[in-house]
């Protein structure tokens, strides 16, 4: 019994390692870099953040949202990020302080984003003037407190779907809906 009991702890190290492993390269690509940001500003860095974890920035004026980070315009290059467009993105609560300074930010959408938790919409209060759209789907590790945060934005559309841990989805909508004056609330389990 002892000798398996050994065995099996042992086996399930690697296990914990690796998830250890992983967390830590998450938080090193989603970390804010405070020498950096203030050297090239909120846009640039935040930018670079979201496109090193696997999204999409669209820029003011921009046509089209930049998805490569190779195509970053030059660092001495002036832009705005207005839109952040995150599909199975490695993005996470660590990162969000990125957008303190993107005062021309209008738009999130964050879809099947696996690292995304209440933490990351509690840091959506920084940039309650500019942000008016809020789209969050599959995004399953949201809960309840999360979603009662976004109650301090000002949007205008707000669309949140496949919320699994949200125990009191109609009271959470009901609450939003009170609260987001002016704002098209959709919600669906």
């Amino acid at each position: 019994m002892f000798s398996q009991l050994k065995i099996s702890s042992l086996l399930l190290k690697p296990v914990q390692s690796g998830r250890q492993f992983w967390w830590w390269v998450n938080m090193m690509f989603n970390r804010v870099d405070g020498e950096r940001v203030k050297a090239l500003g909120h846009d640039r860095c935040t930018a670079e953040w979201l496109l090193r974890n696997g999204s999409c920035v669209k820029f003011v004026s921009a046509p089209e949202p930049l998805c490569d980070y190779n195509l970053l315009p030059p660092e001495n290059a002036k832009f705005f990020v207005q839109e952040i467009i995150a599909e199975d993105a490695g993005i996470s609560h660590i990162g969000f302080p990125h957008i303190k300074g993107c005062t021309k930010l209008e738009k999130i959408v964050l879809k099947n984003c696996g690292y995304i938790e209440d933490e990351a919409l509690e840091c959506l209060k920084m940039r309650k003037d500019s942000l008016k759209h809020l789209e969050l789907i599959d995004c399953k590790n949201l809960t309840d407190h999360g979603l009662r945060s976004l109650k301090e934005l000002n949007l205008k559309t707000l669309v949140i779907t496949n919320v699994p841990y949200v125990k009191d989805f109609d009271g959470i909508k009901a609450e939003l809906t009170a609260a987001l004056k002016g704002c098209d609330v959709k919600m669906e389990k």
